[in-house]
């Protein structure tokens, strides 16, 4: 069996296009970027991230990408923030006192003030597709938790030189295929990527045709 005959099968657009998702994340986890960047990254992971439940004295955040919550566990290097499992099927974060823990990235009495500025762009924008970037043939959609979010996402992405547009129903700030190599270049990852979801775009355009 090869892979255009995997592809075949009765898959959700987006799990044809799960390579790309898994390989653009492990791009963000190490990406290079300075403090002032990083900071607003983790902002945009938890506040975009989907599977994360609250309370007054600990935060359980799940990733379906393990990579994603094992580099959130170093980057936070906090004796209350604890990688409490990880595998294939992604991992999970536990975090006591949250508002301790994340106060320095814009964590305040349960909601998020996220910053502005350049630095607050970037950091945002990869922190948002790090955790709801879900890519297939029409391009990037990153689905937000808000129609609000939504708007300050496509805003954040536009200081980017990001062509972004909200979308009715579920609020999502979606990229089309076209500008994919350039998104992802402007966001710091390797080209690779942009190459993979190209390949993958066009062995789905055949078996579509087929």
């Amino acid at each position: 069996m090869n892979g255009t005959d995997c592809l075949q099968g009765r898959q959700p657009a987006s799990s044809r296009f799960a390579p790309v998702a898994a390989r653009t994340r492990l791009e963000l986890c190490s990406v290079p970027e300075p403090s002032e960047v990083r900071v607003h990254h983790v902002a945009g992971l938890l506040a975009w991230s989907p599977h994360v439940q609250r309370s007054g004295t600990h935060m359980v955040l799940r990733f379906e990408h393990g990579p994603t919550a094992m580099w959130l566990t170093q980057v936070l290097a906090s004796p209350d923030a604890e990688l409490v499992a990880v595998g294939g099927d992604g991992g999970t974060v536990y975090v006591r006192n949250p508002q301790t823990v994340l106060g320095r990235y814009g964590y305040r009495d349960g909601r998020w003030m996220l910053g502005r500025g350049c630095d607050a762009a970037l950091g945002i924008s990869r922190g948002a597709v790090h955790a709801a970037g879900v890519f297939d043939r029409r391009g990037l959609r990153v689905v937000c938790p808000t129609a609000a979010m939504m708007l300050t996402l496509t805003a954040v992405l536009a200081r980017l030189g990001i062509r972004a547009k909200p979308t009715g129903g579920q609020p999502r700030a979606a990229v089309t295929a076209a500008y994919i190599p350039d998104t992802l270049a402007r966001l710091g990852i390797g080209a690779a990527a942009a190459g993979l979801y190209q390949r993958l775009r066009e062995v789905n355009g055949r078996v579509a045709q087929s």
